[in-house]
């Protein structure tokens, strides 16, 4: 009874795997045809269109989910694997532990288990790289020649605002009106605008991102300034531009200037004391503020709340609450009393600050730098694992990690160390002396909202 195998196809671009291109029958014939010499029954055909230095392979992830079906994997030829060492000991090794034996139809077996096999996959494996290296080399010389000789663009242009390499009149109508608006308004409000108007975003999406915006802002093209090429070496080209260049100044320099002052108090802070010093305990988002609601009685009601809750930032906390803002003044200004009569209170904040840093308000947080070397050792063990390296060379990479975390703590150690009595006095004399705002400011302090109106506290050594 013959064997069960699946084949495996990758081309590299959607342009081989067109109408009138036949690299993938090509393959899928020879691999046919070994599977007859080798009197093994193909069940089943996986094609990837997909880069060879790339690993995101859906049709790949997939022959690895039904694995228990076959016994043998079939490829056209090695290459066809990978064409980037380590991915390629990685992908065979993926194959290899789901239980399936793998031959390429040009090279018959491929076996990291044996010595023979291994060796010769992994010459054949640094050969595909370097034709890989060669390949994209001349790529990017032909297109720095396009770009200086001919003096076009390597493709037409299609950034939002053009269209088939031509300015747009319909959307590069609002890229001019987007300069505008952001040079005199905030990222955000220009964010709600865009939502408010339908304006869909480059991507065609409903919501534009503020890094979609703050691309679009900067990029010199809209001034008329094509730019191609690495640094060392870059290309730039006069294009009809969609903005002057005073305005896409003005705009930038705008920007800069309010990421200059981010975190500060603003020209409303006399009114919101926690401006720029407030997070949510739920998410670490920014603590924000809404409009005035003027009531028919003549007064005015103002409130706190996770800015992350909004739609413009996905939703991504359920701290819901709106707090009234003279209320959580209330709290703090009371909490801060306590704070300032209790040793362990200041240093219970002091370790909340060191051990748990608030994230940045962005869908991104910030990765904490032991985290970060300890997920890269995995990765290295990972690499060692699949082949792609030898143990001389993670017992090196070991070693460099050892003294990035020796250093790390080191650091840790040296950090400002806070004496409590002394801050506890300064603390006094500014809620003394001070707007609430500006005393959490200067003594370094960040108040943290959670759930119900609760304050916390977290305070920054040397401030």
């Amino acid at each position: 009874m013959s064997l069960p195998a699946a084949i495996y196809l990758r081309v590299s671009g959607k342009h081989q795997a067109g109408e009138g291109r036949f690299g993938l029958a090509a393959q899928e014939h020879e691999c046919r045809a070994y599977a007859a010499r080798a009197g093994l029954r193909v069940a089943r055909v996986y094609v990837d269109v997909i880069s060879g230095a790339r690993d995101e392979r859906a049709q790949f992830a997939q022959l690895l989910a039904d694995a228990a079906g076959y016994s043998v994997v079939i490829l056209g030829v090695q290459d066809r694997l990978a064409r980037d060492v380590p991915l390629s000991y990685a992908m065979l090794g993926a194959l290899q532990g789901a239980g399936l034996r793998v031959h390429s139809a040009l090279e018959g077996p491929l076996d990291l288990e044996d010595d023979g096999h291994a060796l010769n996959f992994g010459i054949r494996a640094v050969i595909a790289d370097q034709e890989r290296r060669r390949i994209l080399k001349r790529m990017y010389s032909g297109k720095l020649a396009k770009v200086r000789d001919r003096g076009q663009p390597v493709a037409p242009i299609r950034a939002y605002g053009w269209k088939d390499g031509a300015p747009d009149p319909e959307t590069g109508v609002r890229v001019a009106w987007i300069f505008e608006q952001v040079e005199r308004h905030g990222l955000h409000q220009v964010l709600y605008e865009l939502e408010r108007l339908g304006v869909l975003s480059p991507t065609g999406r409903p919501r534009w991102s503020k890094t979609a915006l703050l691309n679009l802002i900067r990029n010199p093209l809209y001034r008329g300034e094509y730019g191609y090429g690495r640094k060392g070496e870059r290309l730039t080209l006069a294009v009809p531009a969609l903005v002057t260049p005073e305005q896409w100044e003005r705009t930038n320099a705008a920007v800069a200037r309010r990421f200059k002052g981010s975190g500060r108090a603003g020209t409303l802070a006399h009114i919101y004391h926690l401006q720029g010093v407030a997070r949510c305990a739920e998410c670490g988002g920014v603590i924000t503020s809404t409009g005035v609601q003027h009531l028919k009685s003549g007064g005015k009601l103002r409130y706190y709340f996770c800015r992350s809750t909004l739609k413009i930032e996905g939703y991504r906390c359920t701290h819901r609450t709106h707090y009234r803002i003279e209320e959580v003044h209330q709290v703090v200004e009371a909490a801060l009393k306590q704070l300032v009569r209790e040793e362990e209170a200041v240093r219970l904040a002091l370790a909340a600050s060191v051990a748990a840093p608030v994230a940045a308000s962005t869908s991104r947080p910030k990765t904490n730098p032991l985290a970060r070397l300890n997920a890269e050792w995995e990765r290295w063990k990972g690499a060692l694992r699949a082949g792609a390296i030898t143990p001389e060379e993670l017992a090196a990479e070991r070693r460099r990690i050892n003294a990035a975390r020796a250093a790390l703590a080191q650091e840790i150690q040296a950090a400002p160390q806070l004496d409590v009595t002394a801050w506890q006095a300064a603390m006094r004399d500014r809620l003394a002396s001070l707007p609430l705002g500006e005393a959490l400011r200067a003594s370094g302090v960040t108040v943290l909202l959670g759930a119900g109106g609760a304050v916390t506290f977290r305070i920054r050594a040397g401030a």
